[in-house]
């Protein structure tokens, strides 16, 4: 799949887009309509971000790919955005009335094939766990959990499927490093656990 050098940018505070992520929105705002608009004519792709400051969007958001969109009689539309990558904003070329950015597509960083294993064993332990005292009670996913070899995917899934706290969830968005990320997942899946007892 081809990604463009630049990338429109929708700023969600609250919204955060994980590669093989299926995120619903509904587009209702005048310049994300246009921003839409153009978007389906041209390549079916934007970007979310958290907005930093003074609004601008946080360095690090998600591309995706708009996999639906279904248009309202009012112009307002509902869509289903597939999470592609992870990317940086590098500068940006327009920011009214939306941000454009030139993006710099980020790649994980596996540097410890056995640290990264022990830490995915974990963090799926932590997993079953959980499922087991019905703190997670999606069956499916917990299934397909436990059989992907995937660790990269692994701590995205779990991620954006169960934790819940935006500024941990843009934590991991933003970790590079593979054995950091799962280390991050496990102490987010503890603390969901510590908030599960009161």
């Amino acid at each position: 799949m081809k990604i463009p050098e630049q990338i429109p940018i929708m700023t969600l505070p609250n919204a955060i887009l994980f590669p093989q992520a299926l995120l619903p929105l509904y587009i209702f705002e005048p310049r994300y309509r246009s921003m839409l608009k153009k978007s389906l004519n041209e390549q079916r792709m934007f970007a979310i971000a958290m907005p930093g400051a003074h609004t601008r969007p946080r360095s690090i958001g998600g591309i995706g790919l708009i996999r639906a969109c279904v248009d309202r009689p009012d112009g307002t539309s509902n869509l289903i955005l597939q999470g592609v990558s992870r990317v940086r904003f590098t500068d940006f070329v327009q920011k009214d009335p939306y941000y454009v950015g030139r993006i710099e597509v980020l790649h994980t960083q596996d540097n410890d094939g056995k640290e990264v294993e022990k830490l995915a064993a974990k963090v799926v332990a932590k997993i079953n766990k959980l499922h087991s005292t019905d703190q997670l009670d999606n069956d499916a996913i917990i299934k397909f959990l436990n059989e992907l070899e995937d660790y990269e995917a692994m701590a995205d899934i779990i991620t954006y499927s169960f934790i819940e706290d935006v500024k941990r969830k843009q934590s991991i968005l933003e970790e590079l490093d593979l054995a950091r990320r799962l280390k991050k997942v496990l102490l987010a899946l503890n603390q969901l656990n510590d908030e599960s007892v009161f």
